[in-house]
């Protein structure tokens, strides 16, 4: 019995440091700089700025070197020595950075399922909560964060030190892409909209199928079987 605790307790500790990495909270002390508390290492997608190629929709490409701020929630380039966003995102068809493939669609998805319906992944850090100190020293959550966005949109509050205590928390969300679709959130109600002749099929599928809509291997098994209904879709269509 001893044997069985030693090897669950390990286990279900891995389970645990896992699912807590995957929504990583982050609190930044009022008085400290946001600054140190996001190395490079976890506010980019990559180790250093890697070469790349920006794909426009009229077909016009732009090469340099890229890298995924998930802070900002923004790709960024190298000019002239110096760190640049992207401005023109509607005008986007892609950007691959080394052998990564990103759209944009209110937000920067990378693509990490192939085939007919792909799936993708939009990762970023993003700002939960405002504490401020209140009478008594009683935290306060009732705050804007209207400040936060006005200000990040500049890309310059890293050097911020916010006077009071700023939550923030790591966040990932799924979409999938139908042929001939843009990518819109992995959810049941989406899928059953984009195929509403398979309504019946899908809800069969998931009834046998237990997917968890924030599983990525779940999800990679999804995509593979609505691939297969939209394979067939196409071969019927005159």
């Amino acid at each position: 019995m001893k044997k069985i605790l030693c090897i669950i307790c390990p286990v279900l500790f891995l389970n645990i440091c896992l699912s807590a990495q995957e929504h990583k909270i982050t609190t930044v002390k009022a008085g400290t700089r946001i600054l140190d508390y996001f190395p490079v290492n976890e506010r980019y997608r990559y180790p250093e700025f890697t070469e790349g190629n920006l794909v426009f929709k009229n077909g016009k490409i732009s090469s340099a070197r890229f890298n995924y701020n998930f802070l900002l929630g923004e790709m960024e380039f190298i000019q002239s020595h110096d760190t640049l966003s992207i401005v023109n995102k509607k005008d986007i068809s892609f950007i691959t950075v080394a052998l990564d493939t990103f759209f944009y669609n209110n937000g920067y998805i990378e693509l990490i399922f192939g085939g007919p319906v792909r799936v993708g992944l939009m990762k970023n850090i993003k700002l939960r909560d405002i504490q401020r100190r209140g009478a008594y020293g009683v935290t306060d959550r009732n705050s804007s964060i209207d400040t936060y966005n006005s200000v990040s949109a500049s890309g310059r509050f890293y050097e911020l030190i916010p006077d009071e205590d700023w939550v923030f928390q790591e966040t990932q969300e799924y979409y999938f892409s139908p042929p001939g679709i843009a990518f819109i959130q992995f959810t049941k109600k989406n899928v059953l909209k984009t195929f509403p002749q398979k309504g019946i099929a899908i809800k069969e599928y998931l009834k046998s199928n237990s997917i968890n809509f924030s599983s990525r291997d779940d999800l990679f098994i999804f995509a593979d079987y609505l691939s297969g209904l939209a394979v067939h879709k196409d071969n019927q269509s005159p």
